[in-house]
């Protein structure tokens, strides 16, 4: 087995682990970037298909407000944004309805929120704060929010975090023209002209350390540097995939008490945008339909307006995506099919003759994910404070999943982290 020196490894070819390398060959360090799957970008993955009007995001698609990092690389990469606009509607009792907001009732919710005293979780703040039928809308809106946009499970979700996600973090989101593989493409580019090692196709099986020495066994080849970086997601750690010899139980004990939720994206081209035929919406106006929310089976549903275009996005996060993970990806089409003509009152062998292609990104299965993306749990600052210690000045961790914030789960949280821990081990390197 052939073995490979360099003074950092990092494991993990996403947006962190991505930022993390591109900061550290800058300042001289041999850096390779080691990946299991065949493809850079990690949960950003965006795929061309000629039956589709648009890039396909089969991973992360929005840039959640006006976010510094985010920004930066894509104003570098020469790469536009458009804000996400439209209205929201919900289907509620065979009825549409439109929403003022993703949550309805908000200053009745902000006045609940101040009844919280100390964090608990959002299930426990439904039974305390929000039980009774005057509280029915705000119940069912909050609820599709938690598990729909967290992909959380209420029960371990966090109500401070939800409080200040919902009062501090902006309004606006875009989507990036020609997909979040732009971002990608820019960073990775830019990092192997500096002269970044990519090994792809080679997921860790084992990482032997000790103090300034580390080996990072693949089934292919060894990797030995004086520090390693592990950009995995938090399922992953969870799941103890990668072995760590000697063992590093206090650090994955914590990770298996962060929040990481399923995700199963169902992406659908249609022939034409049948939302907007009236005789499909019982005569409501649905032109400018952004969101719409559900009790379906897959519950939650986004067009892609302002962009005049035939897709939709089914998403399905936290317990309805651990409802349909075991699926096959005919039977999750079957399900989103016959979720959109419980919402849309529109037949199903309709929709089958003006569906034109579709995509199943199953995030719960993949194995180098094991899940769509973290959100915050009560305690969850403490918790990551203990992953984010370098072991020994040797192993250190980085990702969306362990960034302190609103913007916790997103592709921001995840360049962030990457760029702080670089700075990090650039420093104990000198030291």
């Amino acid at each position: 087995m052939e073995e490979k020196f360099f003074d950092v490894v990092v494991v993990g070819a996403g947006a962190a682990g991505l930022m993390a390398a591109w900061e550290l060959v800058q300042t001289g360090k041999r850096t390779a970037v080691i990946e299991g799957k065949d493809y850079v970008g990690g949960r950003i993955h965006t795929i061309q298909d000629d039956k589709f009007e648009l890039p396909v995001e089969l991973g992360a698609e929005f840039v959640h407000g006006d976010l510094e990092l985010t920004k930066m690389l894509l104003k570098k990469a020469g790469v536009e944004t458009y804000e996400v606009k439209g209205d929201i509607w919900q289907n509620e009792d065979k009825s549409l309805e439109e929403q003022n907001d993703f949550i309805e009732d908000y200053s009745v919710l902000n006045k609940k929120f101040k009844e919280v005293k100390e964090d608990i979780s959002v299930a426990e703040f439904f039974e305390k704060h929000l039980q009774g039928t005057a509280f029915e809308e705000l119940r069912f809106s909050l609820k599709n929010y938690v598990e729909g946009y967290y992909a959380a499970d209420t029960n371990k979700a966090s109500t401070f975090s939800l409080k200040e996600e919902l009062t501090k973090s902006d309004d606006e989101q875009y989507r990036v023209e020609g997909g979040y593989i732009k971002l990608v493409d820019y960073l990775y580019h830019q990092s192997k002209e500096k002269g970044v090692e990519f090994f792809l196709s080679q997921p860790a099986k084992q990482i032997q350390w000790k103090k300034d020495e580390v080996n990072v066994v693949t089934q292919q080849e060894n990797f030995s540097a004086g520090k390693v970086l592990v950009t995995v997601p938090i399922g992953v750690l969870q799941s103890e995939k990668i072995r760590f010899l000697p063992a590093i139980a206090e650090t994955i004990d914590a990770s298996k008490k962060l929040g990481f939720g399923p995700v199963i994206k169902t992406l659908l081209q249609f022939d034409e945008a049948f939302w907007k035929n009236k005789d499909f919406t019982k005569g409501k106006d649905l032109d400018k339909l952004s969101f719409i929310f559900s009790k379906a089976v897959i519950p939650t549903w986004w067009t892609y307006h302002p962009k005049h275009v035939a897709m939709l996005t089914g998403w399905s996060g936290g317990p309805h995506a651990d409802d349909i993970k075991n699926l096959s990806e005919k039977e999750i089409l079957k399900k989103a099919l016959e979720s959109l003509s419980e919402i849309f009152s529109v037949d199903v062998t309709q929709l089958q003759k003006k569906l034109k292609g579709w995509h199943i990104a199953n995030w719960v299965n993949d194995i180098y994910s094991c899940g769509g993306y973290s959100y915050e749990v009560v305690n969850g600052s403490a918790i990551k404070q203990i992953i984010k210690q370098p072991i020994e000045q040797t192993i250190y961790f980085a990702g969306e999943g362990l960034y302190d914030g609103p913007e916790i789960g997103t592709v921001e949280a995840a360049l962030y982290t990457g760029r702080e821990t670089a700075h990090q081990m650039v420093a104990d390197f000198k030291s």
